[in-house]
């Protein structure tokens, strides 16, 4: 009876420090800081603004712009991509001049805490169409400056504004012009 007794008392000490519960969690520092973006990091942008020409003689009013981009980044502050943007402006006529510029470029991304300011450069080439007139293809040149709040891993939202430069060049050099265009975006960004 007194071996079945020191069996069991040994038994229940074991089962006891097998099933307890440590207090404190393991504390693991690998040393690692992890940044907001990193090399692979991509994101998809989508902003929604007002097309504002800059060398119409106020024979062209303010119209809307739509962007659509993707960028991959190639280290934590360098990210290259494209976009698609689909913009139309009225003229005094109330003819409509339809512009779908394509664009490749690069983003420098500087942060700070939760917001990012991203800084672009971007060229490519466009369609435009006027009174019935196509041209095809425009050269496209697009500089852009934003700033956005990250509000979690996946998302940020805020302002940005670009410059557009399209010329368009003909063989009756009379023809020829330089069209300029400020576009005022609100946008977000869906980042993976």
């Amino acid at each position: 009876m007194k071996r079945i007794l020191l069996i069991l008392l040994t038994l229940s000490i074991f089962t006891t420090s097998i099933f307890a519960q440590e207090e404190q969690g393991d504390i693991y520092d690998d040393g690692y800081v992890y940044e907001q973006n990193g090399r692979g990091d991509q994101f998809l942008k989508i902003n929604l603004g007002t097309l504002i020409p800059l060398n119409f003689d106020n024979h062209l009013y303010a119209g809307g712009a739509a962007d659509l981009g993707f960028y991959y980044f190639l280290n934590k502050w360098l990210a290259v991509g494209g976009e698609f943007t689909a913009t139309y402006n009225i003229s005094i006529g109330h003819k409509i001049l339809i512009m779908l510029p394509i664009t490749f470029g690069v983003i420098a991304q500087p942060y700070t805490g939760n917001f990012e300011f991203p800084i672009s450069l971007n060229v490519g080439v466009g369609y435009q169409t006027w009174q019935s007139i196509d041209y095809f293809p425009s050269f496209v040149l697009k500089a852009s400056a934003g700033a956005y709040y990250r509000m979690n891993e996946s998302w940020s939202f805020g302002l940005s504004s670009s410059f557009m430069w399209i010329p368009q060049r003909f063989k009756d050099k009379s023809r020829n012009d330089d069209a300029l265009f400020l576009n005022a975006c609100i946008g977000a960004r869906y980042h993976f």
